[in-house]
């Protein structure tokens, strides 16, 4: 019956997790707290005015309706006192005391995650660095968390199901709600061989309000965060400045000086972040490169040193923003046949990526 009562608590509880947490620490179960008037709420710590709302509310709420809600959508409930509650997030200022998981997954302390987000308006460089980056990373074991935004969040999962990694969706709406609509076949793919996951309960509708809190849950379930395109006042930053306050790494993925999208990643990076060109960059940041040696810089661990000098003129043109491959045969002077041949094969090796519209972007950086 604790769970039900601590589910029931989730679904009335206004934003902040921690004061919850206390009312329940000093009422002894979330079970007396339900059954608590509003002067035992008061004597417990809270203010009279929340203490007489949480009154009306619980008088209006059935906890054993909404217990059978959360089966009905496939989902279970994390309690904060849970043996598999998520240990890093466990430790956060305000940890979630609640979560709703779809997915038949479970946290791992021992598997390091990284979160990897950005711009709900990216480039296609970004979503392609972004893609690339956490699929290296899922093929080196990693779990890949993010929010599922569209943008740099939606290519970054992608990036974890192309490599068959483990990703982890964190929604600033219920778990039986999609948001974006577009990404209902995405959401179902991650639920079915890794997690999504939100404090907010069934049929929560996306509200904005939301998603500063959802924020926290996503730094606070990853050992680093990297963010990739975020304009000044991007949610992205948000998260990184929380990973910074619950002692996460914090990384940044550089850009063209001519986007936008680039002084989010430039302002961290200023201010100490690590650059990231690759997953190898992650790695080493995280202390695990020495178990992945190559990774990051081409397929099958292939360097640039290794290219050939048409390969390395192509790749070297492309530094900055996208190019077709007619300005590349303008800039390079090589033939159209040859230009096309050393595309692809620089695409097959995790050098470039070709984005719809025709255009290729470099996903190395030059020296």
């Amino acid at each position: 019956m604790e769970r039900t009562y601590w589910l029931a608590w989730a679904s009335i509880w206004p934003a902040g997790a921690r004061r919850f947490l206390n009312l329940v620490e000093q009422l002894g179960s979330a079970k007396v707290a339900w059954d608590a008037g509003e002067d035992a709420l008061v004597a417990a710590g809270l203010d009279r005015k929340l203490a007489r709302e949480l009154v009306s509310k619980k008088k209006r709420f059935d906890p054993v309706a909404a217990e059978e809600k959360v089966r009905e959508i496939g989902a279970r409930v994390i309690t904060w006192l849970d043996q598999d509650y998520p240990a890093r997030l466990r430790h956060i200022y305000d940890p979630p005391a609640v979560l709703f998981v779809l997915g038949e997954g479970s946290f791992s302390e021992a598997t390091a995650a990284v979160a990897v987000v950005g711009s709900r308006k990216a480039t296609p460089y970004g979503r392609s660095v972004a893609r690339k980056l956490a699929a290296d990373l899922g093929t080196c074991g990693l779990v890949v968390v993010s929010g599922m935004a569209r943008g740099i969040d939606t290519a970054a999962h992608l990036g974890a199901l192309d490599a068959g990694a483990t990703t982890v969706a964190v929604l600033g709406s219920g778990v039986d709600v999609v948001y974006p609509r577009e990404n209902e076949q995405l959401m179902a793919k991650i639920a079915a061989t890794g997690l999504v996951v939100s404090e907010f309960p069934p049929g929560s509708e996306p509200l904005a309000w939301r998603f500063p809190l959802r924020n926290r849950i996503i730094s606070g379930l990853s050992s680093a965060v990297v963010v990739v395109e975020a304009g000044e006042r991007s949610g992205a930053l948000i998260t990184a400045a929380l990973a910074l306050e619950q002692g996460r790494d914090v990384l940044a993925v550089p850009g063209s000086i001519n986007n936008p999208n680039s002084r989010g990643p430039h302002r961290l990076i200023k201010e100490g972040a690590r650059l990231v060109e690759n997953a190898g960059d992650v790695l080493d940041e995280l202390g695990l490169d020495t178990l992945f040696p190559g990774i990051g810089t081409g397929s099958g661990g292939a360097g640039v040193e290794q290219l050939g000098p048409e390969e390395r003129l192509v790749l070297d043109s492309l530094q900055g923003e996208g190019l077709s491959d007619q300005a590349l045969i303008a800039i390079t002077g090589l033939p159209a046949a040859r230009v096309g041949a050393v595309l692809a094969y620089l695409e097959i090796k995790g050098f470039v990526r070709r984005a719809p519209g025709g255009l290729y972007y470099s996903l190395h950086r030059g020296e």
